[in-house]
């Protein structure tokens, strides 16, 4: 049985990282899950918003980081379940999940900012 190439495998790791964090990213946002919110005017920093002037994108980014672990830690796992090299029509699959991801993601918050 031969062994997983080196590039395959980091190439499953980068796309599982890359959905990970994409998914993590606008999830944050739509599920309205606790995030990392700074009030610069008060200068304090708090997970639950307030009135006033408030930043979220640094949370949001770190929900994104860590879906991002997440994501590359599965794809370390999948390597190791399954070892032995993969077709390319699983590794293209991946890669489009992974730029489908992207897409999704930024029509989220592209559509987010829609005026109505």
């Amino acid at each position: 049985m031969s062994e997983m190439p080196r590039s395959q495998r980091a190439y499953l790791i980068a796309m599982c990282a890359i959905i990970g964090g994409a998914f993590a990213y606008a999830a944050c946002e739509w599920g309205r899950w606790p995030k990392l919110t700074i009030f610069p005017l008060q200068g304090e920093v708090s997970f639950i918003g307030g009135p006033g002037v408030s930043m979220m994108y640094l949370g949001i980014v770190l929900w994104g980081l860590g879906g991002m672990i997440c994501g590359a830690l599965i794809g370390a796992i999948l390597s190791r379940i399954f070892p032995r090299p993969w077709s390319e029509m699983a590794l293209r699959l991946f890669g489009a999940w992974a730029i489908t991801a992207i897409l999704l993601a930024g029509a989220y918050f592209t559509w987010s900012l829609w005026p109505w």
